[in-house]
């Protein structure tokens, strides 16, 4: 738990269970001995037989996005490169971030999620993947693999986003166990980041279009300010409520928001 920065206290199982919203990690020899006081309280029983990662990750979902039976939307913002980037977002809030040290650990790890998210789920998880398009070729290497691996779901949405700065957002976040890495803390600027929906059909003619330059950067970039203090001021607003998305405090879909309001803001007070 100290990994995935999530407080937790040991119980002795003979003492009455608080009466406080709560997840109580237990087995399932021992859940039947518990009684749950508390309409928040929640038991999460670890069977022998069980994938102990899947347990863990079904542990992390419950505090982040909170205890339910099912998941209905899985997000990843990718950084390609010779290290990538990858953060994953579940029904919108921050699940957690990994550097992968080449692509088919990326592939492997966001099959994975999916995978889990999926299993027993009645109805298909909807998919976002946003890439960023800094390192053209890996990029077109990966979006070539998840139309090859995933070419059956109906609903999944790929996206490009630019990368203009977004290494230079500094990101500060940090748990008991581990500072946030330049690839992790990329993919996520990526993630609160729109871009240029493409489709199984279009994918092609689209990054022919930017190798040959015939596609404008404006249609990716955002950010379009004429000085260093604008960029710098509007980067520390973009890193602060980074820092809140990964403290679960406020929605992907929020801070995407939040970013358009003080973009549009900035540009109306530097017009003046």
């Amino acid at each position: 738990m100290n990994r995935f920065n999530i407080p937790f206290k040991i119980l002795n199982i003979s003492k009455k269970i608080p009466p406080s919203p709560s997840i109580i990690l237990t087995t399932t020899a021992e859940v039947k001995n518990l009684k749950k006081n508390h309409e928040d309280v929640n038991f999460l029983s670890y069977s022998n037989n069980e994938n102990f990662e899947g347990y863990v990750l079904r542990v992390i979902s419950a505090y982040r996005v909170g205890f339910r039976d099912f998941y209905s939307e899985l997000t990843f913002g990718i950084d390609p490169g010779n290290k990538c980037g990858l953060i994953v977002f579940l029904d919108d809030y921050y699940l957690i971030s990994h550097c992968c040290f080449d692509k088919q650990d990326l592939l492997n790890k966001i099959k994975n999620y999916i995978k889990y998210f999926q299993i027993d789920n009645p109805h298909q998880i909807k998919l976002t993947l946003k890439f960023g398009r800094g390192v053209l070729p890996v990029t077109q290497e990966l979006v070539q693999e998840t139309y090859h691996l995933f070419n059956e779901r109906n609903d999944m949405k790929v996206l490009l986003i630019d990368e203009h700065k977004s290494s230079k957002i500094k990101i500060k976040h940090k748990t008991k166990e581990k500072k946030i890495s330049k690839d992790e803390a990329a993919a996520l600027i990526l993630a609160l980041r729109d871009g240029i929906e493409i489709n199984q059909d279009n994918y092609r003619a689209i990054f022919n279009q930017i190798k040959s330059k015939k596609l404008k950067r404006e249609e990716y970039k955002k950010e379009n300010f004429k000085n260093r203090n604008e960029n710098k001021i509007f980067s520390d607003e973009i890193a602060k409520i980074a820092e809140n998305v990964l403290n679960g405090d406020i929605t992907l879909t929020n801070s995407s928001q939040m970013i358009k309001e003080i973009r549009n803001n900035m540009q109306d007070i530097f017009k003046q």
